[in-house]
């Protein structure tokens, strides 16, 4: 009987609850997660700079590559072009969380929506606030004047984190909606990618 190759799923740490949670490092024992910290979109050229180090790491041990990114920094699809690398379907992170049709939907519904996952949540100090001086109201008021609403996407593992984001709405002056990420529809853009039979 063939074996199969490793395959090498290259991420930002905002899936990690969502892959953790379909449990495919257990249903396919070939397959390597790789996880990247969600605060390097703070600086694109550095997310690139790891995401390619990922990238090359996983061609030297000839496993097929899947990237696991949004429209996160420019060049992206390239970069997965030039080096044998799938990305997964989806311009967000919460587009692929939510699937594209309720992402849609939300959108849609108000123009001007602000989307946070617990990552960001826990860490909006590092990731937000000091970056964009959002403790300066002036600044606040001009980095938000677009958006009416907060949609915390929350993932299963996620505790008590309901609190924190009444908080931040308080401190952006938005409104807030709570949304349950659904992971099928990522489960089933995956598994398109990497397939489940041997080669």
């Amino acid at each position: 009987m063939p074996t199969r190759g490793e395959e090498t799923i290259i991420a930002c740490g905002v899936f990690r609850p969502g892959l953790q949670h379909l449990d495919l490092a257990k249903r396919f024992p070939w397959l390597r997660l790789r996880f990247l910290p969600p605060n390097l979109h703070v600086n694109p050229f550095l997310l690139r700079r790891r995401v390619l180090k990922e990238i090359r790491a996983a061609r030297k041990r000839n496993a097929r590559i899947t990237c696991l990114y949004g429209d996160c920094f420019p060049g992206i699809d390239e970069l997965c072009a030039e080096y044998g690398a799938r990305r997964v379907p989806g311009c967000h992170c919460y587009q692929m969380l939510l699937g594209t049709d309720l992402f849609e939907r939300l959108i849609d519904e108000t123009a001007g929506t602000y989307f946070l996952e617990r990552e960001l949540i826990t860490d909006f100090e590092r990731c937000c606030v000091q970056p964009l001086e959002l403790h300066d109201e002036e600044m606040r008021r001009e980095f938000f004047k677009h958006y009416k609403k907060l949609v915390y996407v929350r993932q299963p593992g996620d505790r008590g984190l309901e609190s924190k984001v009444e908080d931040l709405a308080r401190f952006l002056e938005l409104a807030v909606d709570i949304r349950d990420s659904d992971y099928s529809h990522l489960e089933r853009r995956l598994l398109a990618l990497i397939g489940t039979d041997c080669d």
